[in-house]
């Protein structure tokens, strides 16, 4: 009777052994994940994940060799992230997944930056008021005046709070951008009545994803002649300072743009008060270097109150240019 006893248990045990050896080598051969999945399937459904497996003595020197190239270890991140994220798979409970450095283009900053996006543009931008509308439509141009710069600057401060909360959150905008124009500015209500400006603007700002903004500062010398207003010709320095905004109409190295301009400043003479200027326009891409513009827009000269009659105080005028320059 105890010989059956032990007969049957050496059979039992027998038996047990052999489902041990034939199952488990299956499970070794194709780990199950944590969701489930093994690793024919995970390699299935993402193609470009990468899975090793490393024994316990190994794994501290492969996890220094991967932190020195910016990886990091987590054991918290779910399989299906990794596997997407091209991670790597230890036969323990660590996770090696790449960094993100802050400063990389992402999601939510745009697609990647351009060679197109550290390159200086030099422009040279011709603008004049053609149809002198001092002395015709000035209200017109006021109206178009202050319609593009809110739009402008309303537009301009809302990117800047982004651009604020991104980089408080560890995100920054793709690409930074910069701009030199040699500028020329005439208007003229009348023959007694025009003002012409010859500088230079530099403008610098950041791109995210297809916009572009940032901010214009020209220095240059004025010439200004209101002689209805009882005011001797004014010539020295002026200065101007305003947000800047612009869109990508296309991609590549050398792509079209809308933009849009808003400047104010002053001259070195107590006569003058705030002079400012809005303007918009299209800017286009030939080749990898050549650019073409044009624009239109306003410019408000503005006189101190006590001086000259208080209803030439305020004076609005069209502006209309055309540009051109290259990109290195």
């Amino acid at each position: 009777m105890l010989d059956k006893k032990i007969q049957k248990l050496m059979t039992w045990l027998l038996c047990v052994i052999l489902a041990w050896t034939s199952v488990i080598p299956a499970y070794a051969g194709s780990p199950i994940m944590s969701d489930g999945m093994d690793e024919t399937e995970i390699l299935a459904r993402y193609p470009n994940a990468k899975i090793i497996h490393v024994d316990q003595a190994s794994y501290p020197e492969l996890a220094e060799q991967l932190r020195s190239q910016g990886y990091e270890s987590t054991t918290t991140l779910p399989v299906m992230q990794l596997a997407s994220n091209d991670t790597v798979q230890t036969n323990g409970s660590v996770t090696i997944q790449k960094k993100a450095s802050s400063s990389d283009c992402n999601s939510r900053s745009g697609p990647a930056s351009t060679p197109g996006d550290e390159s200086l543009r030099v422009m040279v931008d011709f603008s004049s008021d053609v149809m002198k509308s001092g002395s015709n439509n000035g209200d017109a141009a006021a109206i178009v005046f202050v319609i593009i710069g809110t739009v402008l600057i309303v537009v301009w401060a809302l990117y800047v709070f982004k651009y604020l909360y991104d980089v408080a959150t560890g995100f920054t905008p793709c690409g930074k951008w910069s701009d030199v124009v040699f500028t020329s500015s005439f208007i003229s209500g009348n023959a007694n009545q025009s003002a012409n400006f010859n500088g230079v603007r530099y403008m610098t700002g950041y791109r995210d994803g297809a916009t572009e903004f940032g901010i214009s500062a020209e220095l240059g010398y004025a010439d200004i002649l209101l002689n209805d207003v009882a005011i001797p010709e004014l010539k020295g320095l002026y200065w101007f300072i305003g947000p800047v905004l612009r869109w990508r109409l296309s991609t590549g190295k050398n792509p079209h743009y809308f933009q849009m301009n808003f400047l104010a400043g002053s001259t070195e003479h107590d006569e003058m008060d705030v002079i400012a200027q809005a303007n918009l326009g299209l800017q286009f891409g030939i080749g990898d270097t050549l650019r073409l513009g044009v624009s239109w827009g306003a410019m408000n000269i503005n006189l101190n109150g006590d001086q000259g009659l208080i209803s030439e105080t305020d004076q609005y005028y069209y502006l209309y240019g055309l540009s051109m320059g290259f990109q290195f």
